[in-house]
């Protein structure tokens, strides 16, 4: 396992731990971040700036258990970081809850800083190297060989003081495991590296807070106790800011200026000055952390800010009664160390392909160029470079996927012919399509932020955004605007808005209108025709009455005389 893994997280349009990343040794894949270990400096930049904390640090704790369990010898190297860590009233307690833990002796790493310093100053007076930078800070070490390796020969060919401790250890007790405990992750990558295999494990302040925690340990409640090993004197300073340079110059540093650069950025600016030749003859002290060592990634819930943190170590070390500290073996440990190229060399995209990743996302011309840096790198062309040798994603862009979206919606809404009015909590418009700006007659940019009752009764609206309950299909006439519409309303929970969709029913309605006229007045032409048949069958009636009146008098007259002219014959 690395030092750093990522987690699974929801990293869509986050990208904060890219921003931060001083190298971009971060890839997108799927959305999801994943640590690129051959570009990684181990900065713990990433760690710090993830919001939902998917970035794991490696612990070591078991592996240390176990040593302990099978009754190893084990020494820790503790960095002198530890002074303004974990809220002791006495410093010294962290000794002594150390070795409740079982460790069989407690050491100051400083003591390797003495050594190397002694070394520091024996190079600087050969006048050999034109420039001198010093190897104390892993990260800064792993920037040079991965990124700016044109500058390993500017590097003091020697370990770090961790690695120069454990060496002392094992000199004196070769049995004996040992273990760092330090602010700082990259030191995990830095015992792993195969040019020195003498730490055997690394522990942060945070893994020996926990670890603390779960054995019931109570440091306010120890007696304090001293370290083993020799007095590591004004050594004690690394940690602080240009503490390499107070101890080179205390051992009598002659023949170079001295330069301290402390953060990711500035130590890259320096780099490029020494690399266009405007830097001569300095030692160059280089932490990527802020404050340096006391601004470590894993110094601790307990840590005091660096500033005070710096102070404590500094009054700290003014206490020793060897003010230089002395090493007796020293002489009998080797601390060189060559250092190479390791940096893991990308396609590089040609100019058209570039261009054709930018037209892409929508950067037709250098004015499309933002350079905003949402998506984590500077620039957009560096984000193209990225794209092109899979490390960044064309969904990154956020300004361009806002942008196709906002386009994608203005042309849902511009499309539909149902009028679309949004408003805020207090009846503000903020979003009109075109129908409605064509109902309400105005345009866009004269009904944003007008109060919706300039235009309508928003009555419903409020009852909306108060009871968070819908309207449906509701008929409203707009009388102000000769209109008729049925209003749909839907309460937008994130904006605590409300959205208005009014279909315009008007020419139905007019239609409906005319229809029901029509029924009226086809009814009225047939009461008409009725009344008219009414009156014509009466008349009918009538006449046919009357003739059949004079036909049955006729007939009867006609019948008496047959039967009189009958009884006159016989």
């Amino acid at each position: 396992m690395n030092p750093i893994e990522s987690m699974k997280a929801d990293c869509k349009n986050c990208y904060k731990c890219l921003r931060v990343c001083p190298v971009k040794s971060i890839r997108f894949n799927h959305e999801q971040a994943e640590l690129l270990k051959d570009e990684c400096i181990w900065c713990g930049a990433c760690v710090k700036a993830c919001p939902q904390h998917a970035k794991a640090v490696r612990s070591e704790v078991d592996k240390v258990r176990d040593m302990l369990e099978h009754n190893h010898p084990v020494a820790v190297s503790l960095a002198p970081s530890f002074i303004g860590s974990f809220g002791a009233d006495d410093p010294m307690k962290v000794v002594a809850a150390l070795k409740r833990l079982g460790f069989a002796q407690v050491r100051e790493t400083a003591e390797g800083a003495a050594m190397v310093s002694d070394e520091l100053v024996k190079i600087a007076k050969t006048g050999k190297m034109d420039n001198i930078i010093t190897t104390c800070c892993p990260s800064v070490n792993e920037l040079v060989e991965k990124h700016y390796p044109e500058l390993v020969d500017t590097m003091a060919p020697l370990v770090s003081p961790m690695i120069a401790h454990a060496r002392l250890i094992k000199h004196e007790s070769p049995d004996t495991k040992v273990v760092f405990v330090g602010p700082c992750i990259a030191k995990m990558a830095e015992a792993e590296d195969v040019r020195h295999e003498d730490v055997d494990a690394v522990l942060t302040f945070e893994d020996m807070e926990k670890w603390f925690w779960q054995e019931g340990i109570d440091l306010n409640a120890l007696d304090a106790a001293p370290f083993d090993g020799p007095d590591a004197g004004l050594a004690r300073m690394y940690p602080t800011c240009a503490g390499v340079i107070q101890n080179a110059l205390a051992r009598g540093l002659t023949g170079y200026e001295t330069l301290h650069v402390e953060g990711a950025e500035e130590c890259k600016e320096l780099f490029r000055a020494i690399q266009a030749g405007e830097i001569h003859g300095c030692l160059i002290e280089m932490n990527i952390c802020q404050g340096s060592c006391m601004g470590g990634p894993k110094a601790g819930q307990e840590k005091r800010n660096r500033f005070t943190g710096a102070l404590a170590v500094e009054q700290y070390a003014k206490k020793s009664a060897q003010p230089l500290g002395t090493i007796p073996e020293q002489e009998a440990i080797s601390l060189g160390k060559v250092f190479v190229n390791r940096r893991k060399e990308l396609a590089q995209p040609d100019e058209e392909t570039i261009r054709s990743i930018l037209r892409s996302i929508g950067k037709e011309s250098k004015m499309d160029e933002l350079n905003c840096g949402s998506c984590g790198y500077p620039s957009c062309r560096e984000k193209a470079i990225a794209v092109f040798q899979g490390k960044a994603e064309l969904s990154m862009c956020l300004p361009h996927m806002c942008q196709a979206a906002q386009s994608m919606s203005n042309v849902v809404l511009d499309s539909t012919p149902n009028a679309i009015v949004i408003v805020d909590e207090e009846m503000k418009i903020k979003e009109v399509n075109s129908a409605a700006q064509k109902m309400f007659r105005v345009s866009r940019q004269e009904a944003l932020e007008r109060s919706l009752y300039e235009f309508m009764d928003a009555t419903d609206f409020e009852y909306v955004l108060q009871n968070f309950d819908a309207v449906t299909d509701k008929k409203r006439e707009l009388d102000e605007f000769g209109v008729v519409v049925r209003e749909t309303l839907v309460y937008l929970p994130k904006q605590h808005g409300v959205m208005g969709i009014l279909n315009d029913v008007t020419q139905d309605e007019e239609q409906e209108k005319a229809l029901y006229q029509l029924r009226v007045d086809t009814m009225d032409m047939a009461q008409k025709v009725i009344d008219k048949q009414m009156i014509a069958a009466q008349e009918i009636a009538s006449l046919l009455g009357e003739t059949t009146a004079e036909t049955k008098a006729t007939l009867t007259k006609l019948k008496t005389m047959i039967i009189h002219n009958g009884e006159s014959q016989l």
